[in-house]
């Protein structure tokens, strides 16, 4: 029997409430504390080429952002063209890069912002079902795209300073380390998420197809969701509780 004070939902109004914001906030929910940064070992030399390269690397964004495009879509077929929305691919790495570039000039005033951002990414990859590894792939090689920029910035400005870029290696990639720590966090969090809107959205749907609320054009989507052939004879035992 049905319990008692629960409205009844027809499928599509159940499976609508099951849907996330738009706007993708709810990706934000759940984000941990940023750690202590970890201290750096450069001395104020090798800073001071670190932050002329990243300058001149803000202004080459584009540039950037095109090079990872173009890399993320050879090497990962999960990034290719027709996996994304127009311009949705260039406005995620463009953002990223962005972020890691602007957190070697100021760690503490951008550490913030370039969390939230990874954190969403993360999530927003589960929800679209980028696989975990290709995500993780393409963070890797944005570090690589930001590290061999500051390498080619530095030696075609100042060659003699190059070798100093040896000293800062440590402080880009435990950038990406520390977000790809956070992506896969994540990416995790969202999975349990949809895997639960899951099995309430299939609990709906074969509630309203039992209690004879469900409308015609709503099998597809149940039996869809219920993992059933759209037509086929199929035996059902209610057990009733009490």
């Amino acid at each position: 029997d049905r319990p008692s004070g629960r409205p009844r939902q027809a499928p599509a109004r159940a499976a609508a409430a099951l849907l996330p914001p738009a706007d993708h906030t709810h990706l934000l929910s759940g984000l941990p504390e940023a750690p202590p940064l970890p201290r750096s070992r450069a001395d104020s030399e090798a800073v001071a080429v670190l932050h002329r390269s990243a300058r001149i690397l803000v202004d080459r964004l584009p540039q950037l952002t095109d090079r990872l495009v173009a890399m993320l879509q050879e090497l990962e077929p999960a990034y290719r063209p027709e996996a994304f929305g127009p311009g949705d691919l260039r406005k995620e790495v463009a953002e990223s890069l962005d972020n890691n570039i602007r957190s070697l000039l100021d760690p503490k005033a951008c550490r913030d912002r370039a969390r939230r951002c990874s954190w969403r990414i993360g999530g927003l990859r589960a929800e679209h079902g980028t696989p975990l590894d290709a995500v993780l792939h393409a963070f890797r090689l944005g570090g690589s795209v930001v590290w061999q920029g500051l390498v080619e910035t530095t030696t075609r400005q100042s060659p003699q300073d190059a070798h100093l870029l040896l000293h800062v290696a440590a402080d880009v990639w435990n950038f990406v380390d520390e977000h790809c720590t956070l992506v896969a966090d994540a990416y995790r969090r969202a999975e349990r998420r949809l895997v639960r809107r899951h099995e309430e959205q299939a609990r709906a749907l074969l509630e309203a197809l039992l209690d004879g609320t469900a409308r015609f054009a709503d099998v597809t989507t149940a039996a869809a969701a219920l993992g059933l052939p759209e037509q086929a004879r199929c035996t059902v035992v209610l057990v009733s509780g009490g």
